[in-house]
């Protein structure tokens, strides 16, 4: 599976393909370039691949976001390329470091942990490693992606 979804990226890195899928996909498998700069914390991308976040559009471009808070605050912004040209949104779960489907995370909010940005929502593939996350690091709640709307990015961002 690992093997045929980097052989879709590099098809699509060299003949200029869609890439389709990034599910499971960590970052070294990406390939990106070392000098990558996070467009709204305008930091290293590499130095923050632990935390990544990846928008990618229709045309099968991908914007990389230094933070799970930062990639929905690019997404919710006015701009040319965002809401009707987004394809998915993909953010790194924090236990595997593999891609996750953003719409199908779980978020642990209110913990210890502090991303590039300070308070962020900590995403997770599956349920019951949120919750293992939300007890070590003293988390409040786990939310589902329908949580994360621009009020509560901006929340986040107030804190």
């Amino acid at each position: 599976m690992r093997i045929v979804a980097i052989f879709a990226l590099f098809a699509s890195l060299l003949f200029g393909a869609e890439v389709q899928n990034l599910l499971g996909l960590k970052y070294e498998d990406l390939n990106l370039k070392s000098d990558l700069i996070c467009p709204v914390k305008r930091v290293s991308i590499k130095e923050h691949k632990d935390w990544l976040g990846f928008i990618q559009y229709n045309d099968g471009s991908i914007d990389p976001v230094s933070s799970t808070k930062y990639t929905f605050n690019f997404f919710f912004t006015d701009g040319t390329k965002h809401f009707a040209g987004v394809k998915k949104i993909y953010l790194t779960d924090f236990k595997t470091k593999e891609l996750i489907d953003a719409s199908e995370a779980y978020y642990v909010f209110g913990s210890t942990m502090m991303s590039i940005g300070g308070d962020d929502v900590i995403p997770f593939a599956k349920e019951e490693d949120a919750q293992e996350f939300l007890e070590a690091y003293k988390g409040k709640k786990i939310y589902r992606f329908d949580r994360m709307d621009k009020n509560f990015i901006n929340y986040l961002d107030m804190r």
